[in-house]
């Protein structure tokens, strides 16, 4: 069972590399090819659900483009029944247009299948400043 954790943690940090490098089409490797990404969160009342690894991509090219992001993992649980593990982590960083700095902190339900993500729920601070770079 820890072997499970240890390689889904790797596949959660394998993610944080990419986005810090800006890597949307490795950071896509790590999903699957019917990755979801819900983002309950994404603005007040309004939440955000893609479907779909293409989709996915599309959105962080975009995402990207416009903020840089280093995170930090702080804490996790893995549920092996489930193939999840629950992951705290912080980010830091800013948006490339003005260097405005940005901060959160963040919680996900990461489901893992076969190796990679089928699906991530994460629950963020909307208020946070700018807290979302695209729309």
């Amino acid at each position: 069972m820890r072997s499970e954790a240890d390689a889904a943690i790797r596949v959660v940090e394998g993610c944080f590399a990419a986005i810090a490098e800006h890597d949307a089409d490795r950071l896509v490797t790590y999903y699957a090819e019917d990755y979801v990404l819900e983002l309950p969160y994404y603005k007040p009342g309004e939440p955000l659900v893609l479907t779909g690894r293409a989709v996915v991509h599309a959105y962080l090219v975009e995402l990207l483009a416009a903020q840089h992001m280093e995170i930090t993992l702080s804490g996790h649980h893995w549920i092996a029944d489930e193939r999840l593990l629950i992951a705290e982590y912080a980010c830091r960083g800013h948006f490339l247009d003005t260097r405005e700095p940005y901060q959160n902190l963040y919680v996900g339900y990461w489901y893992l299948r076969d190796g990679v993500v089928a699906r991530l729920r994460e629950y963020y601070n909307p208020q946070a400043p700018r807290a979302s770079a695209i729309g």
